[in-house]
């Protein structure tokens, strides 16, 4: 397999970049192909250990700097998993390989905590090492919430996802889960026992398949009941899968990770209906989908919300005198500059044409009306580059303040009126209900 450039890292992997892994290994030859694959393909920092003593060594400089450590069971001199321990008691994840499968079933490594293993065979072995690997450290994204009236039950799930990096909420009832639920809905799995007092797990998962925010979320249920017909009430009720304890580990984290890896498949499909295809922002569809939820959730959290219609002024005049190839760059230069001050605080979409809308929040009123005369001035000086010479314009920008309980329609209404007075006052403004006021009192 050719080995890529640094500079050929592809899109998908550089969620990894900067990671530094932490690799205990003594075969020289191992070390030097995982290391180039790691750092060359995903742009991994590898810190590699040959004896233990180099390991001692590297961990007690800093370990906090380690992402994941990867151990060979056969290093000479750890018979008992010793490497494991070290690891371990700087609170590094580890996953383990080895030659031998044997190893891996000897008591001092099936009484440790780590998040996978691999057998060791030539080439396939650097393969799957490596898949396991970028899987373990994609895991830091997916975040899961645990309901389970036992504590030690919840201890003991939540350090088994722990270890392979998951995000972990757990709460000890139903009443606590949809609680959580109404304060985050980003959640890729939930984990619902079904014995529990007040609410049991099978109604807990129809009172969250009630709610349409909540449909990407996985749910597995779990009981020690052995009711044949509990399975497929769950699966009925809205459930994807169905665990009975006692829990087998090695089935709890293959089908965990089975839900999780199909979560993030349907979150990708859902990402890419709801990117407008020129600029790549959101389009106009996921802008009134999720519009509605994300005022709901701010009004109430008490949060501060406005709403905004940007849009380019004179931009049919763009398209008439340099023609539509300019004016899609013209479009994806305006949104590339929108993205970059509105980052992952506020929603922005693609309207449709040359408008685009962002849902502004956590904010004041007086804040919002700021940030958009900021981002009116760094579209006003921004230089656009074209084939056919470099292009300057300017936006407008009408503003409605999320204030009453009123429909999203109504805010989106008031922003387009707002936007058409600042055209009509001269374009390359910022106008809202503040400016009414104004020339009332003039």
């Amino acid at each position: 397999m050719p080995f890529r450039k640094p500079e050929q890292i592809r899109e998908a992997d550089k969620g990894f970049e900067g990671s530094e892994i932490l690799l205990v290994e003594d075969s020289r030859a191992y070390t030097v192909a995982l290391r180039k694959r790691l750092e060359t393909d995903y742009g991994m920092k590898v810190t590699s250990c040959a004896t233990l003593e180099l390991l001692a060594s590297a961990l007690e400089e800093n370990p906090d700097r380690f992402t994941l450590s990867l151990i060979d069971l056969n290093l000479p001199g750890t018979p008992s998993g010793e490497a494991l321990d070290l690891v371990s008691a700087k609170n590094v994840p580890a996953i383990l390989f080895t030659s031998n499968a044997s190893d891996l079933r000897r008591k001092q490594v099936l009484t440790k905590q780590f998040a996978d293993y691999v057998l060791k065979d030539g080439q396939k072995g650097i393969e799957r090492l490596i898949e396991a690997t970028v899987r373990i450290l994609s895991n830091r994204s997916a975040h899961i919430l645990i309901v389970d009236d036992s504590a030690l039950m919840r201890d003991m799930l939540s350090e088994q996802l722990l270890s392979q990096l998951y995000r972990v909420t757990s709460v000890a009832s139903s009443r606590q889960a949809l609680e959580v639920l109404d304060e985050n809905t980003e959640f890729d799995l939930a984990l619902i026992n079904h014995l529990m007092p007040e609410m049991n797990g099978l109604a807990l998962v129809e009172q969250i398949r009630s709610r349409t925010e909540l449909d990407d979320m996985r749910i597995i249920g779990v009981s020690t009941l052995e009711d044949k017909s509990l399975a497929a009430r769950f699966l009925r009720a809205g459930a994807n899968d169905f665990l009975i304890q006692p829990l087998v580990i090695e089935e709890l984290r293959g089908r965990v990770a089975q839900n999780i890896e199909i979560s993030s498949q349907i979150g990708k499909l859902r990402e890419l209906a709801a990117r407008d295809y020129l600029t790549g922002i959101y389009n106009r569809r996921h802008f009134f989908e999720n519009g509605p939820r994300r005022v709901a959730l701010s009004r109430k959290q008490g949060r501060g919300q406005a709403l905004a219609i940007v849009d380019i002024d004179h931009f049919k005049l763009i398209n008439d005198t340099y023609g539509h190839e300019v004016g899609d760059v013209v479009l994806k230069a305006v949104a590339c500059q929108l993205r970059k001050y509105c980052g992952h605080s506020h929603l922005l979409s693609r309207m449709g044409g040359e408008e685009f809308g962002i849902l502004i929040s956590d904010c004041s009123f007086a804040d919002a009306r700021r940030f958009c005369e900021f981002v009116r001035y760094a579209i006003e000086f921004l230089l656009i580059k074209t084939d056919d010479g470099d292009v300057k314009v300017t936006v407008s920008i009408g503003l409605a303040e999320i204030a009453d309980k009123e429909s999203f329609d109504n805010y989106l209404n008031a922003a387009d009126q707002f936007l058409y007075m600042a055209k009509s006052a001269g374009r390359n403004r910022v106008f809202s209900e503040t400016d009414l006021a104004v020339r009332a009192v003039a």
